[in-house]
């Protein structure tokens, strides 16, 4: 054999153990809360109980490669916080994800179908006290992730305020939160902020949030400094009693396109240091009491004034968004295609299979 066959043949069979290691490292966990068990090893016909359980076993392990959770139709409860903060090298490309096992574009797909998660935690447990208190749903402490087809409930304490998804830390990179609902109720499951994170690249994108405080907020980086690469596209917010969205010195390159945001105290808050001028483009901001304010953590302070402006195109104003309310109906909480908004494709699905 002449060297540059040897060559050639040794280049071939390196590549072919790259792309077997390739294959072993990947790894798939499921979770089921009906017949699974925590006992389980996480296989498919043996999935584990409960969301706790898999974070637990995504943090324990070292091993390269992309990690996908699938989590089944049902409830999951969180009497406590859900942390992933695995110390992998996730990367943009093998990244971990935390998804439905049945996604809206599926043919198969209705509301109820959708893994639900309700915080139950008591905030009130030694050494908190009795004031004002907070709890969490699902903690991102690492790089690299994203969340699709979850419907996030609030947490029934009372002057508790609730997140459903927090991704705070230095150097943190790249959360997508895809397809998922943000469902609350002022008075029995309160969802004060539905997600909040620091840092670069946190992507709100096709989502639904119904009746939270504060939707979306895009916070203050460690060293109090805003993201950049920040987007918030294509998704439903109505009856937000904050505001739809929330930056601080967020990036002006934060992209804000196809959204409906009706119904809402302010359509957007941000601090008073945040002179940002931001883009508005091809939405619906309709039925809001005001339309941009300043905020600290626990509200509004009042309205901006002419020192704050957005750059705007196509966005309408006036009209009134009907939302679905059948919660057998698949466009549950969605604009029903052919009235207004309908035609923005905002809300869970990236494909039209909407009757």
């Amino acid at each position: 054999m002449k060297t540059w066959q040897k060559q050639l043949w040794l280049f071939f069979v390196a590549l072919v153990f790259a792309l077997l290691a390739r294959t072993v490292t990947a790894e798939i966990l499921y979770v089921d809360s009906i017949i699974g068990s925590d006992e389980n090893a996480g296989k498919k016909k043996k999935p584990v109980r409960t969301i706790q359980q898999a974070a637990a076993m995504v943090n324990g392990r070292t091993e390269k490669g992309p990690t996908t959770i699938k989590i089944a139709p049902g409830v999951y409860n969180f009497d406590k916080s859900v942390v992933f903060e695995n110390k992998r090298a996730y990367t943009e490309k093998d990244r971990l994800t935390i998804e439905a096992s049945i996604l809206p574009d599926d043919p198969g797909w209705k509301p109820t179908l959708m893994p639900a998660i309700l915080s139950t935690e008591d905030p009130r447990q030694a050494g908190k006290g009795e004031g004002l208190t907070e709890t969490y749903g699902i903690k991102i402490k690492m790089s690299h992730v994203t969340m699709r087809g979850l419907k996030f409930l609030g947490n029934p304490a009372v002057n508790n305020w609730h997140c459903c998804v927090e991704r705070v830390g230095e150097k943190l990179d790249d959360l997508i939160v895809t397809q998922c609902m943000f469902v609350g109720d002022r008075d029995t499951l309160n969802v004060y902020c539905a997600t909040l994170a620091t840092g670069d690249r946190f992507v709100l994108d096709h989502d639904v949030f119904y009746n939270c405080h504060a939707c979306v907020v895009f916070w203050d980086g460690v060293q109090g400094i805003g993201g950049t690469g920040n987007a918030m596209r294509h998704c439903i917010v109505d009856g937000a009693y904050i505001s739809g969205v929330w930056t601080c010195q967020t990036a002006e390159d934060f992209e804000f396109h196809h959204n409906i945001i009706t119904r809402c105290e302010y359509f957007w808050l941000r601090k008073r240091a945040d002179m940002q001028t931001y883009g508005v483009y091809d939405c619906i901001v309709t039925e809001n009491k005001y339309y941009s304010g300043y905020g600290v953590a626990d509200g509004a302070t009042g309205q901006t004034g002419p020192e704050v402006a957005f750059v705007e195109k196509n966005v309408f104003k006036e009209g009134e968004i009907r939302l679905e309310k059948n919660k057998e109906a698949r466009d549950y909480l969605h604009v029903p295609d052919g009235e207004f908004g309908g035609d923005l494709d905002a809300g869970l699905f990236k494909k039209k299979q909407r009757p």
